[in-house]
Parts: C-alpha cells; sequence; structure tokens
C-alpha cells in the first residue's frame, strides 16, 4: 500500500492511486520527484529493459508510484491527464508485471500494477506502478546476454550503482534479515509483562512486523471514547460466531487505550496493568503484538485446549495482517508466535469436547517461538492465505509435542 509524495500533496490516507489524484495532481502541477514518475503514454518507453530498469530503481531506493497517462511540462510538472486508451492501458499493465517478472531479480515483494479508469475520458485509464521499498534490495536487472546492472533512484534520475553502494546494499540485506526475529521477539517481551501469569494459566502470543513499515506520519489520533477502526475492522474479519473466534471471545472492549505510538486494547475496564483474557497492541508503523489466554487457571500442568490453541493463533494472523495493511505497511509480514505459561504445559487432542484427555502425560513441554511469513498484501486480501500462513505456525508449535496427528483435517 503506497504513501507517495503524490499522496501526500493531495492529502490522501495511504492506497491505491485514484481519478480524483491525479487530476488534483495536475490542478497543482506537481512535479516528479525520488518517488514519483510521470509518463504520458508509453511511448517513450524503449524496451523492457527500461521499464525493469524504472522498478528496480525505486525498489532500491525510497519506493514510489510510476503513472503512465499524465503528460508534463517543459518543467517536468504534471500539465494534463490525457490517459491511454483502455485496450493499450491493459496491454501496458501486462508488459509491466511481465517485465518485472522476468528482468529483475530478486522479485520485488508486493510489487502491484493496475489501470485508473478516468471518468472525465471515457474510454481511457491511466495505469500505475506501485513499487515498494524493497527489503530485498538490491535488485539487479538484466541488461545484455551476460550482464546484470544495479540500478537506483536519485531525486528524478536513475543512476547505476557502484560496488561500495552495492556492498551496502547487501549488508543491509542481510542484518535486515537477521534483525527481522529479534523486533518480534522484542515486541512478545515488552507484551508479557502486561499478562496475568497464575500458575496453570496458558498464553497465545503472536507479534508481526511489515518488512515495508507503515509511514508513520498518516497515524489517526487515538480515541479512547469509540470503537476503534481498525479493531473493527479486524473484528468484520473475523468468524462471524463468538464460537468460531477466541479473539471475540476474550476481548469484549473496542475501545482502545491511548499508547506511546500504538493503541492498546484490554478486556479489562479499568486497566489495571495485568490482564486475564486478551491484550492487543496495534503500532502506528504496522507492527502488532497480540496475546489472548487459551486456559483457565488451574492447579498442577497447564491444559490448552487444541481447538482454542488453533483459533487464537488464526485470530491473531488475521488481526496482525488486518492492521497491517489498513496502516499502509508493504511487503512481506513476518509472524512470531509462541506460548507462555510459568510452568509445564500440555495440549490436548479432544479438539473440542470436555479438557480431559492429554495427549501423553510425557509430552508436557513448553514450544519454542517459531517464524513464519508471507506477502501482506495476500494474507489481508485472503482469507485462505491467512489460514495458510497460521497453520505453519500451528504445525511448528505443535510439533515440539512430539504428536503427529494433530491439525488434521
Amino acid at each position: 500500500m503506497s504513501y507517495t509524495s503524490l499522496h501526500r500533496a493531495v492529502g490522501a490516507p495511504p492506497g491505491r492511486v485514484t481519478a480524483a489524484m491525479l487530476q488534483q495532481a495536475v490542478d497543482g502541477r506537481l512535479g516528479e520527484s525520488d518517488d514519483l514518475d510521470w509518463k504520458q503514454d508509453g511511448n517513450d518507453l524503449k524496451d523492457s529493459r527500461e521499464v525493469a530498469k524504472d522498478f528496480a530503481a525505486l525498489a532500491n531506493a525510497v519506493g514510489g508510484i510510476i503513472v503512465t497517462g499524465v503528460a508534463e511540462n517543459s518543467t517536468g510538472e504534471a500539465d494534463s491527464l490525457p490517459g491511454v486508451d483502455d485496450a493499450r492501458a491493459q496491454a501496458l499493465a501486462n508488459k509491466f508485471r511481465g517485465s518485472a517478472n522476468s528482468l529483475v531479480r530478486p522479485f520485488i515483494p508486493a510489487l502491484s500494477v493496475y489501470t485508473v479508469p478516468l471518468p472525465t475520458t471515457p474510454g481511457r485509464s491511466a495505469v500505475v506502478v506501485e513499487v515498494p521499498r524493497s527489503p530485498e534490495s538490491p535488485h539487479l536487472v538484466g541488461w545484455d546476454k551476460d550482464s546484470w546492472r544495479y540500478p537506483k533512484r536519485v531525486g528524478e534520475d536513475t543512476v547505476w550503482l557502484g560496488e561500495s553502494e552495492m556492498e551496502a546494499a547487501y549488508t543491509r540485506r542481510l542484518a535486515t534479515r537477521r534483525d527481522a526475529r529479534a523486533h518480534l521477539q522484542d515486541l512478545a517481551d515488552r507484551l508479557e509483562p502486561h499478562l496475568a501469569r497464575e500458575n496453570g494459566r496458558v498464553w497465545l502470543l503472536v507479534t508481526a512486523a511489515c518488512s515495508v513499515p507503515a509511514p508513520r506520519d498518516t497515524a489517526p489520533p487515538v480515541n479512547p471514547y469509540a470503537a476503534d477502526p481498525s479493531m473493527s475492522e479486524i473484528f468484520e474479519a473475523l468468524p462471524a460466531g463468538h464460537g468460531e473466534s477466541w479473539l471475540k471471545y476474550r476481548l469484549t472492549q473496542l475501545t482502545p487505550r491511548v499508547g506511546l505510538r500504538r493503541a492498546v486494547f484490554t478486556e479489562s475496564r479499568p486497566y489495571t496493568g495485568k490482564c486475564d483474557r486478551a491484550y492487543i497492541e496495534l503500532h502506528h508503523d504496522g507492527s502488532f503484538a497480540g496475546a489472548l489466554q487459551s486456559a483457565s487457571p488451574q492447579d498442577g500442568p497447564a491444559l490448552l485446549s487444541q481447538i482454542e490453541f488453533e483459533s487464537a493463533v488464526r485470530d491473531l494472523v488475521t488481526a496482525a495482517a488486518v492492521h497491517s495493511y489498513r496502516r499502509g505497511g508493504d511487503g512481506m509480514l513476518q509472524l512470531l508466535a509462541s506460548a507462555v505459561t510459568p510452568g509445564h504445559m500440555m495440549v490436548l487432542s479432544n479438539r473440542g469436547g470436555r479438557y480431559d484427555r492429554p495427549i501423553d502425560g510425557g509430552l508436557a513441554v513448553r514450544p519454542e517461538a517459531v517464524l513464519t511469513e508471507a506477502p501482506l498484501h495476500d494474507l489481508a486480501s485472503s482469507p485462505a492465505s491467512r489460514h495458510a500462513a497460521a497453520n505453519r505456525l500451528l504445525l511448528d508449535l505443535t510439533h515440539q509435542f512430539g504428536v503427529t496427528d494433530l491439525l488434521q483435517p
């Protein structure tokens, strides 16, 4: 989800470019910048390598958008909005996708190409390519038969990266991957002190962060007296019945508490510093931290119902994806899941009945945290993708119990 100089100039929230935004840009004579490129009709594109070069150059810098269908004046400012014929617009969109897929390595995560119909000129559209700032930078472009090159956007121009810049880019890529898990674990560590930890109580934790964080300057103010729009949207994405969603069952308050660059949701009012049922943090940069209590306090080893276990992880994955996408994050969403209890923990194979049949008392363990990732756009738009990501976490968690029949259809 893009948030570029175009969005800022016309006062639009993160999201897809609209015809109204383009008309405002033309009316305001908005010029190109390091994250915005105007092209009139696509006729100036010599070949697919030039197209791929533009995409990789943005991905290797701050990201941005390329709009075909906007004419410029002599100073590089948007001057008119002629668009291109609808059939040609669709052909250009297909060409752009093909160039990105075949000529850029590694693939640019979350790159998006779409047409924007222009109501003022029926039968004509603009073509928008959204290129996120890529955590996989540097991206190469196939240039000659046996050579690949590294472009980068600098202001309104595209330059080639030198050896030292390439070395720095690869160092950043490797450091980003190393730091990702540490960041997610830090979110979990900061969350744990807020959870009631009596003996026998089990908490399921999921933390998440986008490889391309959301723009923080678009964060709305937190209103502690009204239902939060992000949390309301999360609840809409969850299963309808309370019996189907552990998050809906545990969290009954959709009004947030004000936090430092985050909105915090708990089941308790007033908040006493500890939660008994649910704790959710929606961070302004698209990061997420959430925990659901999945067993009542009891004496002896903690018992974790498998059906509650699955529901809690799937609900928290859904919440993380919806929030990150709504806030304007992009790229890959990385998810870390863990189960926390002060003592031993035991998973039950009984998937919905009475809590009376442990799998094996000798297999009571405390699982390690597990990690997965998936494209944010896929997770936000597809319940099947969210289900698959949650299942990867669940499988890794439950396999630590040495039980083979968990999570079977």
